[in-house]
């Protein structure tokens, strides 16, 4: 399918063309929710294109424009559109994961698979952890306590439209859904990697990284572009990058306030090339990067639905927390005297920062 020789040059001078057979531009975006909580899994959602009218050497397009006839950023914009933004301006208080969930689950559906509970929905986007809970009983499922259906919020009748005008869109438009997938770091996870790392940022960083390497594996020949939305205010990632890609050649592009851009090139297969760009709001710039945002809170809040259900049942007078801040410290004060009776353990439940 590709060229033996495509080049793209490192440094900060333009880049020389990606020599592939088949013209082909790989767009992706990372993207993470529940970094903040003292409660609830960490969720890291990766989303890969393929634009099969373009090539790597293509300035990166709007997807928004690209698929307009059925896909639009904002609620107010809809029209019967599917949105896809950042996960924050569509779960709302009103309206709850609805738009959320008729988002993934079209892009789910339009990329070949149709879940229909939530197991099934991890299982699509590559995630194997939910498959041995049994050390967090709040989100096990069980023959009691089965997967919750999908949808859960919309009709299947509305998820079945959003899926078929989208998918209609992209064949016009000559764009796949090339790769969903989402790392679900629950809480355990999470603790030892944060004691063994010393670093929040480095834990999800290792997620980052596993979301990279797998499109670098399966798409470098067709040299991807892979934007990360930027949370913090760093801005040098060579080292890390170097730590997770040892096989690969970098070179920054760019570092500043805005992007930090980086170039890799296989080692001992120079035609295997990526482009890698963390940059702030790319959630609201890329629409990969808000599909990815998306799947991440989706995602995070069906888990957190379970979470929810199991302490509501064992102490009913206990308010339910989505587990930020000050909501969570109350929730743990409340909680923490019943958790020897219940045989949990502190460190499976509550995160350690």
């Amino acid at each position: 399918m590709f060229g033996s020789q495509p080049r793209c040059t490192l440094g900060a001078t333009a880049p020389r063309p990606c020599l592939i057979l088949m013209s082909m531009l790989v767009y992706a975006g990372i993207d993470e929710a529940g970094y903040g909580p003292m409660f609830g899994p960490l969720l890291i959602g990766s989303a890969a294109f393929v634009l099969e009218d373009a090539s790597p050497d293509d300035q990166l397009p709007d997807l928004w424009g690209e698929l307009s006839p059925a896909v639009c950023r904002g609620l107010s914009q809809r029209r019967g559109r599917v949105a896809i933004n950042d996960s924050k301006k569509l779960h709302t208080q009103a309206t709850g994961i609805m738009h959320l969930e008729r988002g993934v689950l079209a892009c789910v559906a339009a990329a070949g698979k149709q879940p229909s509970h939530v197991g099934q929905l991890l299982d699509a986007l590559g995630e194997n952890d939910h498959h041995a809970l049994q050390r967090l009983p709040w989100y096990e499922a069980s023959r009691d306590r089965p997967w919750d259906l999908l949808p859960a919020a919309c009709t299947i009748g509305e998820a079945g439209i959003a899926c078929s005008m989208l998918t209609r869109a992209l064949d016009q438009a000559n764009i796949k859904i090339a790769r969903l997938a989402a790392a679900v770091v629950f809480e355990d996870r999470f603790n030892q990697m944060v004691a063994a790392t010393k670093s929040k940022a480095s834990t999800s960083f290792t997620f980052v990284a596993r979301h990279l390497r797998s499109i670098w594996q399966a798409y470098g020949r067709a040299c991807p572009t892979v934007v990360v939305d930027r949370q913090s205010g760093r801005t040098h990632y060579l080292s890390p990058l170097a730590i997770n890609f040892p096989d690969a050649e970098l070179a920054i592009v760019e570092e500043s306030p805005h992007a930090s851009i980086y170039r890799l090139v296989g080692r001992h297969d120079t035609s295997r090339r990526m482009t890698v760009r963390f940059e702030t709001n790319a959630d609201g710039n890329h629409l990969p990067v808000a599909l990815a945002s998306m799947i991440s809170k989706y995602c995070r809040e069906l888990l957190m639905h379970r979470f929810q259900n199991w302490f509501a049942h064992r102490a009913p007078a206990i308010r339910p927390t989505a587990g930020y801040a000050r909501d969570g410290k109350r929730f743990w004060d409340q909680i923490e005297p019943m958790l020897g009776e219940w045989a949990i353990n502190p460190n499976h439940l509550r995160r350690s920062s």
